[in-house]
């Protein structure tokens, strides 16, 4: 037993060395700058990237300083239960903590968080498939498959990070369908869904939710199956039971916004049509979706499943079972990816789905469903192993062909894997075709520099706003996210705000600070929010630097003296009230 318990755990280190070095390929050269870079394959959405590592790296510093005051993030000051207008990303939490808190490197934290969980999904996947099919073949064929999904590396987790946290997904597929009969193996599976859902309440936990309620409920109705139904249903009430506090705390900013809907930068995103038949599958749009696996594997699963269904000696058990749940997770995921109301060649048609939507209010706040069809990806990564087995076991029957027998299953691997992996880089793909990509993984500069601005800064004070906030309105995200990345090295409260909402009086303060440097802009800021700081980055200012560098030269005014200046182009100037001179103390109202 001894013996055998080391070569599993031999076998497992394999496993994840082998998706290690296969990430580090796709990512590179990430690896090598792993502590001073973000991944940026959309430079353009970058703040995306720069809100999950300011999410990540507050909640780090809230648990370790303060955590009475967890819930009142730096931002959108003077706004209070800030870190709720947007996505937490608490799973990524324990991943992320421990090295931030050892490093003090938010990008290193960040970069370690998402790597590791890309590879420890891909292993997990891996590790199920192999051992529903006996095939370790089949576990490479069904990690590859979602690898080479751009949407895993390109599209969507490297702006949101946090969707990396994905590796408890097959484990859950594998105890739902397999240990639910026993309790031990239910009570095994409440904690994994628990910590699933963590990665995104919204998005990630419906996907995971979903499909686990129907089978609960199939369950149900034979006799002989209804105690594993009920068992389940007990563990979907008790993940949702330890969801509700943060549930609470959505519904909390929702029930303080009624106009909450249009306190954002997306306020036209909501809920696209779903175009069918090639929405489905998520090859209508240059961008991927958690759908979009490459079409060698559809082809394997179609060959497969004729084979399958052809077949002259039944699969064995597992095998069935495999293929049975990778099409309730890739059907039911496709199914909740669809719009309330699709397209169908031109014609509008509405589904089901708006019922759900007038019962169940969280789906109103489903503004991209088709983020959904994670679930789906998951049920055709597993489809694609299982195929890929029902398609060896046929090849290793050839007795009257002794070497394809020996040598056509890790031939028909390597064809299938080259097959996926030239559409992922190449851009292979109808009826929109995706560009190739490039020969190296974008990434973008992150290192928060010192500087004698940060080193007055990291001293107590008060309120700090970061200039300049941008054009229309001075909402947009990319200035916000930058300042809220910066404000990692000094935590000061943060008049600049970025998240999937803002509070009542964000847009309205912004117009003010566009205004600036105007005494009354000023005035009223300081009134308002006891405003005590500007940190103005000049080299983003277009029009308006002259203004600003004439006024630092001169070494501020009567309400603005500056503090510190150092060569990136950072101003630091103190808000002062009028009538006191540079050097006189002040405190906020």
């Amino acid at each position: 037993m001894r013996a055998l318990s080391k070569r599993g755990f031999v076998r497992v280190l394999g496993v994840l060395a082998l998706y290690a070095v296969l990430v580090v390929w796709l990512t590179w050269p990430l690896t090598a700058h792993v502590d001073t870079h973000l991944p940026s394959p959309h430079p353009e959405n970058l703040f995306d990237v720069q809100y999950m590592v300011w999410v990540l790296a507050y909640e780090s510093h809230a648990l370790t300083t303060a955590p009475s005051r967890f819930k009142d993030a730096n931002i959108f000051y003077p706004a209070r239960g800030t870190l709720f207008y947007g996505d937490t990303g608490f799973g990524a939490l324990p991943y992320f903590f421990p090295v931030f808190l050892l490093t003090g490197n938010p990008a290193l934290a960040l970069n370690l968080t998402v790597f590791g969980s890309i590879v420890l999904t891909a292993a997990a996947l891996h590790l199920v498939v192999a051992y529903w099919t006996a095939s370790e073949l089949a576990g490479v064929v069904a990690a590859t498959a979602m690898l080479f999904n751009r949407w895993v590396l390109w599209d969507f987790i490297p702006p949101s990070p946090s969707f990396a946290v994905l590796q408890y997904f097959p484990p859950i597929i594998l105890l739902a369908a397999a240990s639910a009969s026993r309790r031990r193996g239910a009570l095994g599976l409440l904690p994994l869904v628990v910590l699933q859902s963590l990665t995104d309440v919204v998005y990630v936990a419906t996907a995971l939710l979903a499909p686990l309620a129907v089978l609960a409920l199939v369950r149900l109705f034979p006799r002989q199956t209804r105690a594993e139904g009920l068992r389940l249903l007990a563990v979907l009430g008790l993940a949702v039971l330890a969801l509700v506090p943060i549930y609470a705390e959505h519904h909390a900013v929702v029930a303080a916004n009624p106009h909450l809907a249009a306190q954002t930068n997306y306020p036209d995103i909501w809920q696209p049509l779903t175009r069918l038949p090639c929405g489905l599958l998520g090859v209508c749009a240059a961008m991927a979706e958690p759908m979009s696996v490459p079409l060698a594997a559809f082809v394997l699963i179609g060959v497969g499943a004729l084979s399958l269904g052809l077949g002259e000696s039944p699969a064995v058990r597992p095998l069935r079972q495999l293929w049975a749940h990778g099409a309730l997770w890739a059907g039911l995921g496709i199914i909740i990816s669809l719009t309330p109301t699709v397209e169908w060649h031109g014609r509008r048609i509405a589904l089901p789905h708006q019922v759900v939507a007038d019962w169940v209010p969280m789906y109103r706040y489903l503004r991209v469903p088709s983020r959904l069809g994670i679930a789906a990806l998951f049920g055709l990564a597993l489809l694609s192993g299982a195929a890929f087995a029902e398609c060896a076991r046929r090849l290793s029957s050839a007795r009257q062909r002794p070497r394809l027998a020996r040598l056509g299953p890790a031939a028909l691997a390597a064809v299938v894997v080259s097959a996926m992996y030239a559409e992922y880089g190449h851009g292979l793909r109808a009826p929109v075709a995706r560009p190739p990509l490039p020969a190296a993984y974008p990434l973008a500069q992150a290192t928060l520099t010192d500087s004698p601005v940060m080193a007055i800064l990291r001293r107590p004070g008060g309120p700090v706003l970061h200039l300049p906030v941008g054009p229309l309105g001075g909402v947009l995200p990319i200035f916000h996210a930058r300042a809220m990345y910066r404000s990692i090295s000094h935590w000061r409260p943060l008049l600049n705000g970025y998240s999937s909402y803002w509070p009542p009086g964000f847009a309205e303060r912004m117009a003010l600070a566009n205004a600036l440097p105007d005494p009354a802009a000023l005035a009223q800021l300081r009134r308002e929010t006891g405003l005590t700081h500007l940190l103005v980055e000049t080299a983003l200012i277009h029009p308006g630097r002259d203004v600003w560098l004439r006024l630092a030269d001169a070494g501020g005014r009567e309400d603005l003296a500056l503090l510190a200046r150092d060569g990136d182009g950072l101003l630091l100037f103190e808000v002062r009230a009028a009538g006191l001179h540079k050097g006189d103390s002040q405190a906020p109202n």
